[in-house]
């Protein structure tokens, strides 16, 4: 049964069914002064190794020390009467509950058959910390989730996503929304067709928006960062680094294993590393340092416009080649080391060409760099 304001109306069944004219709008919560009707139901589950939710609206689940699954659906409805909308009340829970023969505890909301209204829900899970899965689809809404000793998967027609203080991997997806993800024990896949990427820790990550700011602040194994519009920061990865922007800048503090970065306008920074660096930029300044003790392998710097700065230790051995097409100012190339020798060779029409080449320490790994139009400096790190 539901109530369309002071009227009772009869449903199909016992249990508040399914409607595909149902749509979900965000939920304005309690004391919001709107005036609309909230209801919630609490209720237990026996709990399995497993969670799974298919509903709609915000999914809450947060790790506890209880045994079982205790959860909350919070409803808030109007219907259409005549020009205005009125509060929906329903007289039953949405809300289904099974221990399945897999050990997963399932909940499934079913939307009610109320015809011409808008309903919004907020499902509040709270089930044992060292669940095995939580595995969570909403159609409209967002995933908030904490606290689980297991791994994560979310997926969201458009909301956004907040992950925290999971032991294994986090799987995520929305349509359109922010991704806020925290300390994750294990490796992190996460997309968003629209809105930026955060993330604390982990292991390896993959990180793609289409559009919006990638922020990776400290990661165990390699990672991967990819966005279609927006800047990249990162903070310190062990392993090897892949970024690509399609316009915004790159900016990372340390990486261990190699870096292979493309901007493609904005510059590329990059504090301290080691390893192979394949970095360029279709217009932008190029800062990369290399660490102390660090190992170069063979590397390549390239922007078309621009500068590149790039910082070596004194002890370092290589074997440079570097060259720009148009060299702006008296001095395109410059080199803090004496064993680079720089060429200059002066056209008919426009900027002078400059190169250099020569061997750093006794010579070693091969480090390229190409700049189409501006300077290049070679510098030795105190």
């Amino acid at each position: 049964m539901l109530r369309i304001g002071t009227t009772v109306v009869g449903t199909s069944s016992a249990v508040v069914m399914l409607s595909a004219s149902l749509v979900a709008q965000p939920l304005a919560l309690p004391g919001d002064g709107s005036g609309r009707w909230v209801q919630e139901w609490t209720a237990e589950a026996p709990a399995g190794s497993r969670l799974e939710v298919r509903g709609a609206g915000l999914i809450v689940v947060r790790g506890t020390d209880r045994p079982g699954v205790r959860y909350k659906l919070k409803t808030q409805g109007r219907a259409r009467r005549g020009e205005g909308w009125v509060p929906v009340v329903f007289d039953e829970s949405g809300m289904v509950a099974e221990l399945r023969s897999d050990d997963t505890t399932a909940l499934t909301l079913r939307d009610p058959e109320c015809g011409d209204c808008r309903v919004a829900f907020v499902v509040e899970i709270e089930v044992p910390r060292e669940t095995r899965e939580v595995d969570l689809v909403t159609r409209d809404g967002g995933v908030d989730v904490r606290g689980i000793a297991g791994s994560v998967r979310a997926r969201i027609a458009g909301g956004h996503l907040s992950i925290d203080d999971v032991g294994g991997s986090v799987t995520a997806s929305t349509a359109g929304g922010n991704i806020r993800l925290g300390t994750i024990g294990g490796q992190v896949i996460c997309s968003t067709a629209g809105g930026s990427i955060e993330l604390a820790r982990s292991a390896d990550a993959t990180l793609r928006t289409s559009v919006g700011s990638i922020r990776a602040m400290r990661v165990a194994g390699d990672l991967n960062a990819e966005t279609g519009g927006g800047s990249i920061e990162i903070g310190s990865v062990r392993g090897v680094v892949r970024a690509k922007t399609g316009g915004g800048s790159i900016r990372v503090a340390e990486v261990g294993d190699g870096m292979h970065a493309e901007a493609e306008a904005g510059d590329i920074w990059i504090e301290k590393a080691s390893g192979s660096l394949v970095v360029s930029s279709g217009g932008g300044d190029i800062v990369a340092g290399l660490r102390d003790g660090a190992m170069l392998l063979d590397s390549l710097l390239e922007t078309s416009v621009g500068s590149v700065v790039i910082s070596l230790p004194k002890s370092l051995a290589l074997t440079l080649d570097a060259s720009i097409s148009m060299a702006r100012g008296l001095r395109g190339i410059v080199s803090e080391f004496p064993s680079i020798e720089v060429r200059r060779v002066n056209g008919q029409i426009g900027s002078p060409a400059e190169s250099a080449a020569g061997a750093i320490n006794g010579g070693g790994s091969l480090l390229r760099i190409r700049n189409g139009v501006g300077r290049i400096e070679i510098r030795r790190r105190k």
